[in-house]
């Protein structure tokens, strides 16, 4: 007999991974031989019965950083970012130092970079997103940390398309500028269930206290949010209830939700009688065909059982790419719906 982990492998496996609905290409890492998708496509992408389009008149100047030699075991590597109908594949710059500061050119900066872990270290990678212009106006951006699930890595929430929705979202004043960590689980994503020895120790001991320390971060609850997907998604909810003093808003998509898999101690089925969430934002979402449905749907009857304000949605789709690329602009709309777009009312940077 399969075991949970290994069926919950087969099935990330067999996800679909087709291209996103289709926006009018941008200059933003444009392959000049992009590999064309002749599946049809619709022409808009709507949420919210507002059309979201691809007309900002990105810049293709470059950034006011550049990329340093890589240092060994961390080679740039190479991610597919879907721009429209069109999958282009990138070279991601690795930065052994962050920028201080990106040019006003409408494009952002994507990166990848590492900080120090006391658990399964001593190093761990994870890939950034910086908005236009980030660093410019001496004030604090927010932050929403994105997982991915069990068989991706930290490039997977660029592969789905998030890099085109957030520079274009915020260009066309959709969202207020913000910064995308997306953190590596690796091995340890798939081992571990949480605690201080797991992803979650990683994240709130490690990785938070160093993005905050490097980067101009919006440090409190109000200006940070987390997401994952599949066990991504268990990741986020799992840290966000067990620290809610840290995160204001917490989504799971397509979440693996399993008392066979994970300890009650710190599975989100069971922790969320006992965490304070009542300050908390909480996003889940699922495909009707999803294989992980009923512990998605186990969650949201407990929250709804003990009066916990969430949202909760079940769309067309299974647990795949697809499913998730078609819905990386409403997950952006949902985690900055709060965020204040005049900039001038956030925090300085200090």
């Amino acid at each position: 007999m399969l075991s949970p982990l290994l069926l919950l492998l087969l099935g990330c496996q067999l996800s679909e991974r087709l291209p996103l609905p289709t926006l009018v290409p941008t200059a933003f890492f444009i392959n000049p031989s992009p590999t064309y998708i002749t599946e049809p496509v619709p022409a808009t992408y709507t949420v919210n019965a507002q059309p979201f389009l691809a007309d900002s008149g990105f810049s293709t100047r470059a950034a006011t950083w550049s990329p340093l030699p890589s240092p060994s075991p961390f080679p740039s590597p190479t991610a597919v970012v879907r721009i429209g109908r069109y999958p282009q594949t990138i070279n991601v710059p690795y930065l052994d130092v962050p920028p201080d500061i990106v040019e006003c050119n409408g494009q952002g900066a994507i990166f990848r970079s590492r900080f120090r872990s006391n658990v399964a270290g001593p190093w761990r990678s994870y890939h950034a997103y910086l908005p236009p212009c980030y660093g410019q106006d001496g004030h604090v951006y927010p932050v929403i940390y994105l997982i991915h699930g069990s068989i991706q890595t930290d490039s997977h929430w660029l592969e789905l398309g998030l890099l085109e929705y957030a520079s274009e979202g915020i260009n066309s004043g959709r969202y207020p500028p913000f910064i995308v960590i997306m953190p590596f689980s690796g091995r340890l994503g798939n081992i571990s269930s949480g605690g201080s020895n797991s992803i979650e120790g990683v994240t709130v001991n490690n990785l938070l206290p160093f993005i905050d320390e490097t980067f101009c971060t919006w440090n409190d609850p109000a200006g940070r949010s987390i997401g994952g997907i599949s066990r991504g998604g268990y990741w986020a909810l799992e840290i966000a209830f067990n620290n809610p003093e840290l995160f204001g808003a917490s989504a799971g998509h397509s979440s693996h939700l399993r008392l066979e898999t994970d300890p009650p101690k710190y599975n989100p089925l069971v922790i969320s009688a006992e965490a304070d969430l009542s300050n908390m934002r909480i996003w889940l979402d699922r495909g009707e065909k999803d294989f992980l449905r009923s512990g998605q749907d186990q969650l949201h009857e407990e929250l709804t059982r003990l009066g916990i304000d969430h949202e909760y949605y079940v769309n067309s789709g299974g647990h795949s790419d697809l499913y998730w690329a078609s819905h990386v602009a409403e997950y952006l709309d949902w985690h900055t719906v709060h965020w204040p777009k005049d900039r001038l009312v956030l925090p300085p940077c200090n």
